[in-house]
């Protein structure tokens, strides 16, 4: 780390971002609540993998018991207070609000009481909740009944939103309907290393087709929660619904002067989030997807057919969005494909240039996430000029990751100064994206602690929070907690400091007058 880049890091304030800037951690049902059968909870589509093929996941392992939030639930709020966020982001595990995933199968009282409590207790310390509805944890009911997503029997996603939306949007302002359907759909169906691990080298599947499908049944699932929370919520909950789409930067291999690889570049942003910000901006699919879905292939000598919107579904597709959160972490070289690779991208990435120079430089050796800031600003502004975004954009996950190799201890990791400076630089980066007037309005760290890492286990950590995995869940700050509360205590000690001082000076006032 070079002594610039820490010197233009340290340059960022709190005061570089409104008062009313949503600031705070986030997390995800599966990965921390734990407690995976209790008070009658379903199994998700996560449970059902983690158990039936632990050779999938680094070390066997499972979130079955993780960091069990869900019994430490007011402990870890207190944790929140304390690192002095204004915002959580956390999901509902959906087989825990209905075990059998629909709502003819009845509701868990128990479940619904458990998030009741959760919003309550974040709403008395002063933190707003900022719920996701899907955060990969489909139950796994309706994956054995329906196969899940890859049907477009929708009425049940509707229906379970429907009940959130009646027990808890009265305390919650912002909802996202699907967490990152990108990732969702190319781990689950096309690679077929997620569940309900379809695609890859396994024999069930078609990645070839059944990726188009899910991501055109999530897509009708978002937009008709969307409508169901317009047309009877809006006007008395004053609430606001979103989705979130991860994407990566992406930059020419060989240099803007490379014309194959600009284009490739476009290829790129089409395939990760053009799929499902076109359908929500415009109602269609990216030009060069519905290209390379008809291209013929050995499996299909014609091509494939995409599946079409219809205009009804179109009409509820356009605009289906309040804001739009963005999950970002690095960024890739993209060059054109050579007769090797998958023909149905147009497009392959990799982390060097020509001369062996990686794109930023990495949280750990090995690892997929490398610090480009500075990509994030650009990113930022890639989607406001292609797709014509002027609502809100929240970045609802950045963050970094350490390696975890020997499940080491708090004193190994408490000094994490890749994470300080990964977060300082992306705050800087959200300035200048402000700045280019680009409608930012949120930033969450992921993640709030450490916790189970979906096929990774519990091999590396990404929490601003150490959770000791082999001491009954103890939680430790790391430097980069203390760090971001300090970071969001400036403000509060200024109001406070300008309080004190407008005080001492009144009474000097007084004291002279009299």
């Amino acid at each position: 780390m070079s002594e610039m880049t820490v010197a233009n890091a340290s340059e960022i304030s709190r005061h570089d971002f409104p008062g009313d800037f949503m600031f705070g951690v986030g997390s995800s049902a599966y990965q921390v609540e734990g407690s995976w059968r209790t008070d009658g909870k379903g199994l998700s589509i996560w449970d059902w993998f983690c158990l039936r093929h632990p050779d999938k996941v680094e070390g066997g392992a499972n979130g079955c018991h993780s960091d069990e939030n869900y019994t430490r639930m007011k402990e870890d709020v207190q944790i929140l207070k304390k690192m002095g966020v204004n915002s959580y982001r956390f999901s509902i595990s959906w087989p825990r609000i209905l075990p059998g995933g629909k709502v003819s199968m009845g509701k868990s009282k128990e479940g619904i009481n458990h998030y009741n409590r959760l919003i309550d207790e974040l709403l008395a310390n002063e933190i707003e909740p900022f719920v996701t509805l899907f955060h990969s944890d489909l139950p796994n009911a309706l994956e054995q009944e329906y196969m899940g997503f890859l049907s477009s029997n929708i009425e049940d996603f509707v229906n379970y939103a429907d009940v959130c939306f009646w027990e808890f949007g009265d305390r919650v302002k912002n909802w996202v309907t699907i967490n990152e359907p990108h990732g969702f759909t190319i781990s689950g169906y096309a690679q077929g290393i997620w569940p309900p691990g379809r695609g890859g080298n396994n024999k069930d599947g078609d990645p070839q087709t059944e990726p188009y499908i899910v991501a055109y049944n999530l897509l009708n699932s978002h937009a008709a929660a969307y409508t169901k929370y317009q047309q009877d919520y809006k006007d008395i909950q004053k609430g606001k619904v979103g989705i979130t789409l991860d994407c990566d930067y992406f930059q020419p291999y060989r240099g803007l002067g490379c014309r194959q690889d600009v284009e490739a570049v476009g290829y790129a942003f089409d395939f990760v989030i053009g799929w499902f910000l076109e359908p929500i901006t415009r109602g269609s699919w990216p030009e060069s997807m519905q290209k390379f879905g008809q291209t013929p292939t050995s499996e299909y000598p014609n091509g494939r057919v995409l599946p079409t919107f219809s205009s009804d579904q179109r009409i509820k597709l356009i605009d289906s969005y309040d804001f739009l959160g963005i999950n970002y972490y690095t960024a890739n070289y993209v060059r054109s494909p050579t007769p090797d690779d998958d023909i149905g991208l147009g497009y392959s990435m990799d982390r060097q240039d020509p001369d062996g120079r990686y794109i930023g430089e990495p949280s750990f050796e090995g690892s997929w996430i490398y610090l480009c800031p500075q990509q994030l600003t650009q990113l930022l502004v890639h989607i406001k000029e292609t797709y014509q975004v002027t609502k809100e954009i929240i970045i609802t996950e950045n963050g970094s990751s350490e390696k975890n190799e020997t499940r080491k201890t708090y004193e190994q990791v408490r000094e994490d100064k890749y994470w300080i400076n990964y977060i300082k630089e992306h705050l800087k980066a959200l300035k200048n994206a402000r700045d280019q007037n680009v409608n930012v309005r949120g930033y969450f760290v992921w993640s709030f602690m450490d916790s189970f890492e979906w096929t990774s286990g519990y091999s590396v950590r990404f929490g601003m929070i150490y959770v000791d995995f082999t001491k009954d869940l103890e939680r430790y700050p790391k430097e980069s907690a203390l760090w971001y509360k300090k970071f969001l205590w400036e403000q509060d000690y200024n109001k406070i400091l300008k309080r004190s001082i407008t005080q001492v000076k009144d009474q000097k006032l007084k004291k002279a007058r009299t």
